[in-house]
């Protein structure tokens, strides 16, 4: 396909800066669900390789899945701890089936 360079106009916003949005049950519903259905895209062991990686705070510039994964999740425990600051959560009591997974070792962390 040919492409053609043109010159647009965007808005940006720096990293300095702070604002505030409000966020409906619903949306946060739909946020969750999207994070549930981008982690079942992935292998089970490539997720929970970025989950400890996530959890042990080692982040690779490189490792597009973890850094958009860990971005996801900040939103949604952001948007939960406003909910639950302002009293609008509920407890409720899941099962889960949790994968057991032996073959990740320290060096599929680094």
């Amino acid at each position: 396909m040919d492409t053609k360079k043109t010159q647009v106009n965007i808005k940006s916003i720096t990293t300095d800066k702070l604002t505030s949005i409000e966020i409906g049950g619903g949306f946060y519903q739909r946020l969750n669900k999207f994070l549930i259905d981008y982690c079942d895209s992935v292998d089970q062991k490539k997720l929970i390789v970025a989950m400890a990686k996530i959890k042990a705070d080692r982040l690779v510039d490189k490792d597009d899945f973890t850094f958009n994964l860990e971005t996801l999740i900040i939103l949604l425990k952001a948007v939960e701890e406003a909910f639950e600051k302002d009293g609008q959560t509920v407890d409720n009591e899941i099962e889960l089936d949790l994968p057991v997974i032996d073959d990740i070792d320290e060096e599929d962390i680094d």
